[in-house]
């Protein structure tokens, strides 16, 4: 199995070049390439095509913010990880709108990074779990889903676990249907309410009233 390519992107050399170091010890990860600004982030996924970016949000030339919604447009393909001591709710609403797959905190630990990598490169949603309590808990409540949801029934389950921060293979378990059924189900919630990743389709049903908020994480 080829590796994950991954690509560094903040402005502090002493921190990027550490986290290269470790990412580089894991022997399913290639750092293909690192950067310091916004620029150096678009360009570099254009030239080298890594399957993730670990992307700091403030920067030198801009916001990491609108280098991810960049990013995102050029090369949907791409996951990209916000990995920064920035925890503003709206901040963090503006990341998942731009369509990143994971939201992390710089206190978070090496394997917890390594792990958000390995994560985001299936295409799995990845944020604190305190982190996406603050994100739902600024939203609005409704008691039912709207009645002008696009999604089906399944899909509305589907987005209810995911809400909840379970990965693919545990919203199987838990509504009883194999892997590749929920990828597809997945794949259709993402192209029926055209958003890039799981955080954002979370956070657009909740915003449309199509899920309930939920009181408690994962496990």
């Amino acid at each position: 199995m080829a590796a994950i390519r991954v690509l560094v992107v903040d402005d502090h050399a002493v921190f990027s070049d550490g986290l290269a170091t470790i990412l580089r010890t894991e022997p399913d990860i290639e750092v293909v390439g690192k950067g310091g600004t916004v620029r150096e982030a678009i360009d570099a996924v254009h030239t080298l095509q890594p399957d993730v970016v670990l992307l700091d949000v403030h920067m030198p030339d801009g916001s990491g913010i609108e280098a991810a919604a960049a990013i995102k447009k050029d090369r949907p393909q791409t996951q990209v990880v916000i990995l920064t001591s920035d925890e503003d709710e709206a901040v963090l609403r503006s990341a998942v709108q731009a369509g990143v797959t994971g939201y992390l905190s710089k206190h978070e630990s090496a394997a917890q990074v390594v792990q958000a990598v390995r994560s985001a490169s299936q295409g799995e949603a990845l944020i604190a779990p305190y982190m996406l309590a603050r994100l739902l808990n600024g939203m609005h409540r409704v008691d039912e889903p709207g009645p002008s949801t696009p999604l089906t029934p399944r899909e509305l389950a589907v987005l209810r676990e995911l809400s909840l921060g379970y990965d693919n293979e545990a919203v199987g378990r838990r509504l009883t249907m194999s892997p590749n059924t929920v990828r597809t189900h997945v794949q259709n919630i993402l192209s029926k309410l055209k958003v890039h990743s799981k955080l954002e389709a979370v956070s657009k049903a909740i915003r449309e009233g199509w899920i309930r908020i939920p009181h408690e994480g994962a496990a």
